[in-house]
């Protein structure tokens, strides 16, 4: 499965927490320029799994937020409808999950880059949904 290059990830990882670009530039000691191309160049990535990913699975998507990491999708399970919320996690690449059957490392990830404040299910669900 997609993972950034390291550079790109810890790039990205520091804009999904929030900090301004000239802010990565400076704390990396590269350029303002080199910053915003690689995090274009995450986000071209990030969309292209996405969108992999929900073809290979014939699912719907509903919402694809390559700047915090994640997409909402619909897909079919059986005969059943079921919802899929896929994660870019640093380290690990995008994981997915049904119905927002969340383990405790995807709350404490969403709290992390600024999802959502506290590490509640309910909470995450509304917020992808937003």
């Amino acid at each position: 499965m997609l993972r950034l290059p390291e550079g790109m990830e810890r790039i990205w990882l520091m804009k999904a927490r929030g900090m301004r670009e000239v802010e990565i530039a400076e704390t990396l000691g590269i350029s303002r320029q080199a910053v915003n191309k690689a995090l274009r160049d995450a986000r071209m990535k990030l969309f292209e799994a996405f969108f992999g990913l929900a073809e290979i699975f014939s699912w719907d998507v509903v919402r694809v937020n390559a700047e915090k990491g994640f997409m909402v999708a619909r897909g079919r399970c059986g005969s059943s409808s079921v919802r899929v919320y896929a994660f870019y996690l640093p380290g690990k690449g995008i994981r997915a999950f049904f119905n927002g059957e969340f383990p405790d490392y995807i709350l404490e990830h969403a709290v992390d880059i600024g999802l959502i404040r506290r590490p509640e299910k309910e909470e995450l669900v509304r917020a992808l949904e937003g």
